[in-house]
């Protein structure tokens, strides 16, 4: 007989993302999944952020991360591990940035001190999605909408937050259940090659691919991925 005790689910959007972006997953999750969707602080350190809201958080639960919400995941995994049951890291990688990269995020800080968030953030929104939905406008309703709630000061934190964290890959290989990976193929933002490379560091790795999908997973594609996380947490989802 299945338990009735209900599993937590805690879940950790992205950069200039609010909890928002996980309404349609949560639609689609069952009773016996209380999930618990957090706003990330800003604050420019992902360690800093993981104490924050390990404070807040159920005294056990299942982890899932998106996107930035995976490196905070990663650094919650880190500083608690006895907490975490599962983890789910959707969009996601492991590893830190490379110079390149810390480039990038510097060159977006100083567009956002000029006073272009919002200009920057919605001139990139077409490389976000599969190209079948750049004209949804569910999508781009709610991507505005969490954009002005999260806030260029956030982006700016989180950004720092990005560039300064450090590479987890190791941590993985200390992670003795099934993690589950969830990307696609058309993700113009974090590659899916990228985030199959945590493979080699997991012991019971579980690889799945949403193909009708961009980088904005959870509001391109909720009920898929809310199917794919409610079969990891029950242990139905086998590793591949």
């Amino acid at each position: 007989m299945q338990s009735e005790t209900k599993q937590n689910l805690v879940m950790i959007p992205g950069l200039n993302n609010s909890k928002q972006i996980f309404d349609g997953v949560k639609k689609h999750l069952s009773p016996s999944i209380y999930s618990v969707a957090v706003d990330v602080p800003a604050l420019e350190d992902v360690g800093s952020i993981a104490d924050q809201l390990l404070k807040e958080l159920p005294a056990e639960f299942h982890l899932f991360g998106y996107s930035f919400g995976g490196y905070v995941a990663l650094a919650i995994l880190d500083k608690a591990p006895e907490r975490v049951k599962s983890l789910a890291l959707v969009s996601s990688v492991a590893n830190a940035d490379n110079d390149k990269m810390k480039q990038v995020r510097e060159a977006a800080i100083q567009r956002v001190e000029a006073g272009e968030y919002e200009e920057m953030v919605r001139a990139t929104a077409s490389k976000g999605v599969h190209p079948d939905h750049v004209d949804r406008q569910d999508i781009t309703a709610i991507r505005e909408q969490m954009m002005q709630e999260y806030g260029a000061d956030r982006y700016r934190a989180h950004l720092r937050a990005t560039a300064s964290r450090p590479d987890r890959a190791e941590l993985l290989s200390t992670i003795d259940y099934p993690v589950l990976i969830v990307g696609s193929p058309n993700d113009q933002v974090v590659p899916f090659e990228r985030q199959k490379n945590m493979v080699e560091h997991l012991q019971h790795p579980i690889v799945k691919e949403i193909e009708d999908a961009g980088h904005l997973i959870p509001l391109e594609q909720p009920e898929k991925l809310a199917n794919l996380l409610e079969t990891y947490i029950t242990r139905e989802i086998v590793t591949v």
